[in-house]
């Protein structure tokens, strides 16, 4: 994609436009802050968004953009060794369509910054399928810990095995086929996902265990009913977002042989 030198005149217009830096960002969709104050340079698709939204008639400078002279060690990704399909890669999708987010050079999981035993797992397990080493990050603000890998060959990867980039929600992703094809993977699949957005709990009225899954993800939803109903669970609607395993021999059934690693209390639960 193109480059341009920004330059006064251009500033000069954002400044006159009668809109706040704000209300641009919110209209466009990226930060105009950085381009008015700090950045150098523009690239093509936001100079075009600005030029339409301002009625703008500038000609910019045309400039070679060097990657690697100017983000150094994050222009290059390092190749990523094949990914073989096998239980702990379908676990691990499961984590990331659950907590995790896909997006164009990054993948990225949140956590309870409490679940420190649950995020020691799960940095082991991609340490065991990608032979790569997670970053962690700690938000010392809210209870979040981040876990963290800057490699766009890695998500080129985890693309071609059925994750979208970008937002979940708005693109509707699912189980993979490949996953749902195999009754051991789609076990593993499940079980990240019980770990990530789904919770086992002790119902003081039914005096019995439950186990819940929760996600605003319509597809996923509807992909976890399916899953779970071919490996033998019956998962009731409990509400729009929710399904629940209510019957008492299947939930015993179900921790038995999915295994989530919050029925063995790895994770903590205020």
């Amino acid at each position: 994609m193109k480059r341009y030198l920004i330059n006064n005149e251009l500033k000069r217009s954002i400044r006159k436009s009668g809109y706040s830096l704000r209300q641009i960002r919110q209209k466009l969709g990226f930060e105009v802050k950085n381009i008015y104050y700090r950045n150098l340079s523009i690239n093509e698709n936001h100079l075009k968004k600005l030029e339409e939204m301002l009625n703008l008639k500038i000609k910019l400078k045309e400039i070679k953009f060097d990657y690697v002279k100017n983000l150094g060690k994050y222009a290059y990704s390092e190749p990523v060794k094949p990914i073989r399909k096998n239980k702990e890669l379908a676990e691990f999708i499961g984590i990331i369509l659950g907590d995790g987010s896909v997006y164009k050079n990054t993948l990225n999981i949140t956590f309870d910054k409490r679940n420190t035993n649950y995020i020691e797992y799960v940095n082991n397990l991609f340490k065991e399928t990608f032979n790569l080493k997670f970053k962690k990050r700690i938000n010392p603000k809210r209870n979040e810990a981040h876990l963290y890998y800057y490699n766009q060959n890695l998500i080129k990867r985890l693309v071609k095995l059925g994750l979208k980039k970008g937002d979940k929600i708005k693109s509707q992703v699912g189980i993979p086929n490949w996953i749902k094809n195999n009754k051991l993977y789609s076990k593993r699949c499940i079980g990240g996902l019980i770990d990530t957005d789904g919770c086992i709990y002790f119902c003081k009225r039914e005096k019995h265990i439950y186990i819940k899954f929760t996600n605003f993800n319509q597809q996923l939803l509807d992909d976890f009913k399916e899953v779970t109903k071919n490996l033998g669970y019956s998962f009731a609607k409990a509400n729009k977002r929710n399904a629940c395993l209510y019957r008492k021999d299947e939930v015993v059934r179900f921790i038995n042989d999915i295994q989530p690693c919050k029925a063995n209390g790895v994770i903590y639960n205020p």
